[in-house]
């Protein structure tokens, strides 16, 4: 065991911030914000990470009961999540892209840190939140940003998502504020915790009477390809837009509730701190102790939302009929409008293997219970003005409050698809990912759709020969053998 630090008198030139990272299979993808929504069905549908645990109520002690994590850090029961992707068809309908999961990166910045105490312990029932999904202009704090590698492997990295040219690789990141208060887990309105005031997210000066804490810094990341959002896919400008409807991406944001053993982070700090050199030890005992390839194989026990939300089909509207907008003040389409004629009908269900609707090894189905909520579309989509007017509904686009059946089975197929009518599973059945394997969906018994999650566990017991499990990246190849970008 290395010695506690009592003393930093320099921090050295080859001082390297960051101790360890995680890397995440995605767990459900699903309308649930126990922080911001505790108890109700979230606003929008979020991509979540981390212990199976995770529900609609959380607390600390019932994320300590999670039996996993779908972290490749065993100890880690947190939960993290993030709006997630959709893709707009030229017809208006929108399919959930598939992540792969997420990268978290926690880091010691030893610049304007107090000198015998540098990073402060953080209560058990610790929760925050990231970014601001009221945002509407460049962040100050440099907290959010967008990584966009083009097909030439060059990085390009902005402030919103980038319309000016195609990204195989799609990352959404930010910085979660590295200040706390000092008394409280959590407040509502977020201001137990702040960023520092210098515009520095990471390592800057503090708000007065605010500590320092463990840095934390998320990617989200998403591979554009066919393979992740459907046969027909191609790229145009404004084609992404998050699940709560912004297409500029100010809003993006990320929310914690902690779930590491008691004062994990802070310890791991005294116990990887090298005195004598003054740097991090990098392969600290005190961290890969609980590393290990079990987060792949990770399975909720919490809740769902019973309906869809577009995991290889195309829905009508995002979830929660969140009508589409540009999150930056100086557009055209801002504030936010509203969609006049919804009324919230799904409601909160425990995860089930028969009614699925969460993730298995990083793929992920929508809910197929018997009380399956109808996809709602009380008002007109967005649509690129290439293809029809924005603002006007485009032709056979789904009516308002249509079944589930006619939803999907009644939408425009995208403008590449030979198909007649908009396919059940937009992948189609001679799909790469037709690993699914097919069945009867009792909502539209004559499509196709992902399985019961027990048929999916039940299928993937190895990987396909066209999906070669990188042991490193913990990830299938859809990952494209990649670790961090």
């Amino acid at each position: 065991m290395i010695e506690a630090q009592t003393q930093i008198q320099q921090v050295p030139e080859a001082y390297d911030s960051l101790l360890f990272t995680e890397d995440f299979f995605a767990l459900v993808n699903s309308r649930l914000d126990p922080l911001v929504t505790p108890g109700k069905v979230s606003g929008h549908v979020h991509h979540v990470v981390g212990g199976s645990a995770f529900a609609a109520t959380q607390d600390y002690a019932m994320a300590r009961n999670a039996k996993c994590t779908s972290s490749n850090l065993a100890c880690d029961l947190s939960n993290y999540w993030t709006p997630h992707l959709y893709y707009k068809w030229r017809n208006g309908s929108y399919t959930a892209v598939t992540g792969d999961g997420m990268t978290n990166y926690w880091k010691y910045p030893l610049t304007n840190v107090d000198k015998a105490d540098p990073f402060a312990a953080l209560p058990d029932d610790f929760r925050m939140l990231a970014g601001d999904i009221k945002r509407d202009d460049f962040d100050p704090h440099k907290a959010v940003s967008f990584l966009c590698v083009d097909a030439q492997g060059i990085y390009h990295y902005s402030d919103d998502m980038p319309t000016d040219r195609e990204c195989p690789t799609l990352r959404p990141q930010l910085h979660f504020p590295e200040c706390w208060n000092g008394v409280d887990s959590y407040k509502e309105d977020n201001s137990h915790v702040a960023y520092p005031i210098d515009a520095n997210p990471e390592g800057g000066v503090c708000p007065e009477g605010f500590k320092k804490i463990p840095h934390l810094l998320l990617e989200s990341t998403y591979h554009i390809t066919p393979e992740n959002i459907g046969e027909g896919y191609e790229w145009y400008p404004g084609c992404f837009v998050l699940a709560n409807g912004d297409n500029n991406g100010f809003s993006f944001h990320a929310d914690w509730l902690n779930g590491f053993p008691s004062n994990f982070l802070t310890e791991a700090f005294h116990q990887c701190y090298d005195t004598a050199s003054g740097l991090l030890i990098k392969d600290c005992p005190y961290i890969t102790q609980f590393r290990g390839d079990t987060g792949r194989g990770c399975v909720t026990e919490g809740d769902v939302i019973n309906e869809l939300v577009g995991q290889h089909v195309a829905i009508p509207a995002l979830p929660g009929n969140n009508p589409e907008y540009n999150s930056s003040k100086y557009s055209d389409n801002y504030p936010k409008g509203s969609i006049q004629g919804y009324t919230e009908q799904a409601s909160i269900v425990k995860a089930s293997d028969a009614t699925g609707g969460f993730c298995i090894e990083g793929l992920c189905t929508d809910y197929i219970g018997s009380d399956l909520v109808a996809p709602q579309s009380g008002g007109a989509a967005v649509v690129p003005a290439n293809n029809t007017s924005a603002g006007t509904t485009p032709s056979g686009a789904p009516a308002a409050g249509a079944s589930a059946s006619s939803a999907i089975t009644d939408s425009v197929p995208p403008s590449n698809s030979a198909s007649g009518t908009a396919p059940t599973n937009v992948l189609g059945p001679d799909a790469t990912m037709s690993i699914f394997p097919i069945s009867v969906d009792p909502v539209n018994p004559s499509g196709t759709i992902p399985p019961t999650a027990a048929a999916v566990q039940n299928s993937v017991t190895a990987p396909a020969a066209s999906a070669p499990y990188d042991s490193q990246s913990r990830h299938w190849s859809r990952r494209n053998g990649r670790r961090r970008l």
